[in-house]
């Protein structure tokens, strides 16, 4: 009953009062991380309880708290400690820890932290000279007191593994999403994944799938900086779906110089289905209303002729060569050898040869009769061949990216896209670390990158080891030129919101958290940022009740720029830099009260007009480019508004009409 009450007032608490820095922060055991050194543990949720393993780490993963804010954590337990020797320490940013024992038969335990730190973690172990077994601790309460406590209780606020720590992993900070695919157009690489958040916005306690109904898109020409682009809304192009899981997607010039974009996906575990459009970021439609495989796990590729194919699958892999129109078959299926096969089949065309990859499944797979090393639990291998419409052609790699619970992240299900991008190949991957800072435990994914080696040559994957640092910068950013406010390396207490134009969102000040409180500013970084030019002039395109003020290097820094709007139109306002930026820096803007943020650059560069990235289709004019409102080229202005676009760079909006 105490351990009810006391979830009843920390509900009472959020409910009536807004989180600030002298509210005391509720920890969960639901929000424990499991160690896997010592067998991890055990947790109870329904009993607030959890079970420790001898050796076994098992932690809170905190958000970079100042301990000159916060300067203790308080453990109340249901029941009497049975145990010695179990330690509790509280790790600091800087490497140095507070270490202490929890007393045989206490009912409490109070660790104080170090002033003038920075915490990032609270562990409990269990070492050599604790308990054998199994240790099983009942919580009635863990909080960390605020040294100003005002007796409210509130949740974690929401953190960034990236936000001023140089990392580039996850791709997002503030979505969850998984199952990559890419494809490059125009110089810039789109990514598209299954949309977790959606899930995770439903309420349910784990990723059980079956509410996501929509795919998310986001799109870089760096590495590190990417633009949010937000969600595809498959369930609104195709109404005929169960779900939008897993998508790949390929591209293909057509006689009217424009390109067509094909986008499949798994239609929940019925089968495939796929969306088409003329852009990237759509708008998309659906040319079928019903799936085009049976198989789900989609992955395509075009190969050197122009030719699509599509592998797909659960239990076991095909292969299907497409017709010209990407939407239907025109030979197959082909079953090739897909031992111990389980999901995620994607597909590339390397030096004339086609590469299947696919995730095998968590058994221990034996026998293996494939030749080669025998791959690990839930890993992702490769079969290669010349012909892929003949079965016995296809012939097994190897095991080029285990399981990441093998190397140092948390177990999950795998699912991997090979990319080669601007010379260099890249495996895009899953994991869901991020549900530590958002503060989930359901097994809500992101998307991750990390550099593979690939033997061209003789087609040939080496093993890729999963990274928190990720992959560094392949140029920099110019911000002479006009940049989405939604193009960021890392964010905090960032959200979006659709504007007009499919792939168009802005920011917000807001919390991805379903239960954390929502923080009084918003920060955006943004990477590599060179200052070559001579402006000292900041213009941002805002609209609503709030500020933008930018800083370099430093998100706690000096104020370079501000600039403060009102009102519910879109406004350019400029602000004069307090010195003139140089060099190459980390550029953070904070976001203070009501405000949306759309777009900024450094000079006199309009920021109106133009609201998606302008694709140029192959249609050519003499002076002038026209582009409709989703940013697609065309020959003439099409009935509506279009935007123009002049050789000398200057750009306006005409009506046509017709």
């Amino acid at each position: 009953m105490k351990r009810i009450l006391s979830i009843f007032v920390l509900l009472m608490a959020l409910t009536s009062a807004a989180f600030s820095a002298t509210d005391d922060i509720a920890l969960h055991v639901n929000g424990i991380i499991i160690g896997w050194s010592g067998g991890g543990g055990t947790k109870d949720v329904e009993h607030n309880a959890f079970s420790y393993n001898q050796y076994a780490e098992n932690y809170w993963d905190i958000h970079d708290l100042s301990t000159d804010v916060y300067d203790k954590v308080e453990f109340k337990f249901a029941q009497a400690v049975n145990y010695s020797n179990i330690n509790v320490t509280a790790t600091y940013s800087d490497g140095s820890a507070t270490d202490t024992k929890i007393t045989k038969g206490a009912m409490s335990h109070t660790v104080n932290f170090n002033t003038g730190k920075t915490l990032v973690k609270i562990a409990i172990t269990i070492g050599w000279d604790g308990p054998s077994g199994s240790t099983t601790i009942y919580f009635d309460s863990i909080t960390i007191r605020a040294k100003d406590s005002t007796g409210n209780v509130g949740e974690m606020p929401v953190g960034s593994p990236k936000l001023g720590k140089g990392v580039s992993n996850p791709l997002l900070d503030f979505h969850y999403c998984a199952d990559p695919t890419a494809i490059e157009y125009n110089g810039r690489l789109y990514v598209y994944g299954t949309n977790d958040h959606q899930q995770y916005e439903a309420g349910t306690p784990t990723n059980s799938y079956e509410a996501i109904n929509s795919l998310v898109v986001m799109s870089t020409d760096d590495m590190v900086n990417w633009t949010y682009h937000g969600p595809i809304e498959t369930k609104a192009v195709a109404p005929w779906i169960v779900a939008s899981w897993a998508p790949t997607i390929i591209s293909k010039p057509q006689a009217d110089g424009s390109t067509l974009f094909s986008l499949y996906f798994s239609n929940s575990g019925t089968g495939s289905g796929v969306i088409q459009a003329k852009s990237p970021l759509g708008p998309w439609t659906s040319p079928l209303n019903k799936n085009l495989t049976d198989g789900f796990d989609p992955g395509a590729v075009i190969d050197d002729n122009g030719d699509g194919w599509l592998a797909y699958g659960g239990g076991t892999g095909k292969i299907v060569k497409l017709n010209a129109d990407l939407h239907s078959i025109a030979a197959g299926p082909v079953l090739p050898p897909t031992p111990y096969h389980f999901e995620a089949n994607e597909l590339n065309f390397i030096n004339g040869t086609y590469v299947y990859t696919y995730n095998n499944d968590w058994s221990d797979h034996t026998p293996w009769n494939y030749g080669g090393v025998k791959p690990t639990a839930c890993s992702m291998v490769y079969f290669t061949s010349k012909n892929p419409l003949n079965a016995n052609s296809w012939t097994y790699g190897t095991n080029y990216f285990k399981n990441t619970g093998e190397n140092g992240m948390n177990y999950g299900n795998n699912h991997t896209h090979l990319h080669k991008y601007q010379g260099k190949w890249y495996l895009f991957y899953q994991a869901n670390n991020l549900e530590h800072s958002i503060g989930s435990s359901g097994g809500f994914r992101s998307i991750y990158v990390d550099e593979i080696e690939v033997d061209e040559v003789n087609v040939i994957i080496k093993e890729c080891k999963p990274t928190f640092q990720g992959v560094t910068a392949i140029k920099n950013l110019d911000p002479y030129t006009a940049q989405y406010a939604t193009t960021a390396a890392a964010t905090l207490g960032i959200i979006h919101e659709q504007a007009d134009g499919d792939g168009h969102m802005v920011a917000k000040v807001g919390t991805p958290s379903t239960i954390a409180p929502v923080p009084s500013e918003g920060i955006i970084e943004v990477r590599n940022a060179d200052f070559s030019g001579s402006s000292n002039t900041l213009k941002c395109l805002v609209k609503g009740n709030g500020s933008v003020t930018l800083r370099l290097d430093d998100k706690d820094g000096a104020d370079v720029a501000t600039v403060n709007n009102t009102g519910d139109n879109w406004k350019e306002l400029t602000a004069t830099c307090a010195s003139t930026p140089s060099g190459v820096h980390t550029v953070y803007f904070i976001l203070s009260g009501d405000v949306r943020f759309d777009k900024w650059v450094l000079g006199n560069v309009s920021l109106t007009g133009v609201n998606v990235p302008l694709i140029d289709n192959g249609k050519t004019t003499n002076d002038h480019s026209v582009y409709d409102l989703r940013g697609i080229r065309n020959q003439q202005p099409v009935n509506g508004l279009n935007i123009v676009r002049m050789n000398d760079g200057s750009v306006r909006k005409i009506l046509n009409q017709h």
